[in-house]
């Protein structure tokens, strides 16, 4: 018999779907499909928010830390590939730049002769 009154179970399984959703989300970014990620991370802050809205009985305290650390690794590995997805769309953008730059300035080049 589950020991956990329904509070306590209920907030468990909103917080393994939260897992769920931030394991997605992890997948979503690796392939680059930020307009998901956006929906998922929606998904999962409001079922966090009902899943922490009641306070925590001192016998469901580990199992709803464990969840919670659980969900920061998984939101640091989310940020990581967001940051290196951002550096490389920044490098891109650069390099767009720097060859509009030498298109221009060969234009200009070509206009004086």
């Amino acid at each position: 018999m589950n020991d956990l009154p329904v509070v306590g179970a209920q907030r468990q399984q909103q917080l393994q779907d939260a897992i769920a959703l931030s394991k997605n989300m992890l997948e979503t970014a690796e392939r680059g499909d930020w307009e998901q990620i956006i929906e998922l991370e929606k998904q999962r802050r409001e079922g966090m928010m009902a899943g922490l809205k009641e306070p925590v009985a001192v016998d469901e305290a580990q199992g709803v830390n464990d969840s919670l650390q659980t969900l920061m690794q998984l939101n640091d590995q989310l940020t990581g590939v967001v940051q290196r997805a951002r550096s490389e769309s920044a490098e891109q953008f650069a390099a767009l730049q720097s060859g509009r730059s030498a298109a221009n300035a060969y234009q200009s080049v070509s206009k004086q002769r």
